[in-house]
């Protein structure tokens, strides 16, 4: 557990690796299989997980937006409460029909995801916050990689700048953290990879173009550095308390996608906001 300030508001972060879900009896924490009320039974030992994660930090109202599509979209409370999922004295809402990336919390509240290397971002401006997920292709929208670009937003760091601008909140009060990255040297991005060769070296185009200092070069290799990126999209867009902290690299039992093991394997993360 870590307490995490942020500006005026503080979250704690609570995260369990997959050796927590073996305990449990189930190989991973993701979220996917858990949609719906009547999935609780049908995965129960997984449920039971979660419920007892939310219990031993006292979460009563818990917010899993549908992070995989990685829409860089921040989502209202409304909107992912269509769906309520009781687990013991926890209500976790969701919306698989709700792609987002992040929700505001207010307190007591928490926001949970289960991921294997995507960080995640606790942003604050004032009295408001908004936790979300940070994974690579919500930092850098993959159709605008390609040169297409189709959502409002090539990152999530911008759309949580204009979620508090819309509250009223001045750019000076919004104080960005993210924790949790794949470590950089483990996140290659090889120009010449015989799949993935012309995406890499479109990305690293991009990246290197808009956010200079986000990649680092090894001997042939080009690995991207998430935490900078991260900073440097924050700066860009006139955020000057921007940080990221407790990289992947610091937990060697938490799960990612670089770490050349069971590739389903994922970490529970879960943030809930005290003040």
């Amino acid at each position: 557990m870590f307490d995490i300030p942020v500006g005026k508001a503080s979250a704690e972060v609570n995260v369990w690796s997959p050796c927590d879900a073996w305990r449990y009896g189930f190989p991973s924490w993701s979220l996917r299989p858990i949609q719906t009320q009547d999935d609780v039974l049908k995965r129960h030992a997984l449920a039971n997980g979660v419920r007892a994660a939310f219990g031993s930090i006292g979460v009563r109202t818990a917010y899993a937006p549908n992070v995989s599509a990685m829409s860089a979209v921040v989502a209202h409370q409304e909107a992912i409460r269509k769906n309520k999922i009781q687990l013991g004295e926890a209500a976790m809402y969701r919306n698989s029909e709700c792609p987002a990336d992040g929700v505001f919390l207010y307190k007591d509240e928490a926001f949970v995801m289960s991921a294997a290397g995507c960080p995640l971002i606790i942003a604050t401006a004032g009295e408001h916050m908004i936790v979300a997920h940070a994974g690579r292709d919500s930092l850098v929208e993959r159709n605008a990689v390609l040169g297409k670009p189709a959502r409002q937003h090539v990152s999530i760091v911008y759309a949580l700048i204009e979620e508090f601008l819309k509250k009223g909140a001045p750019l000076n009060e919004i104080v960005m953290c993210m924790m949790f990255s794949v470590p950089t040297e483990l996140f290659n991005h090889h120009p010449m990879h015989p799949e993935y060769g012309a995406y890499n070296r479109a990305l690293i185009k991009l990246v290197d173009t808009l956010w200079d200092g986000s990649t680092v070069r090894k001997n042939d290799n080009v690995f991207l550095d998430m935490e900078s990126l991260f900073v440097n999209q924050a700066r860009d867009a006139g955020i000057r308390r921007a940080w990221a902290t407790h990289s992947l690299r610091e937990f060697p039992s938490l799960a990612h996608m670089s770490d050349g093991k069971d590739p389903s394997r994922r970490n529970l993360f879960v943030v809930k906001r005290n003040a």
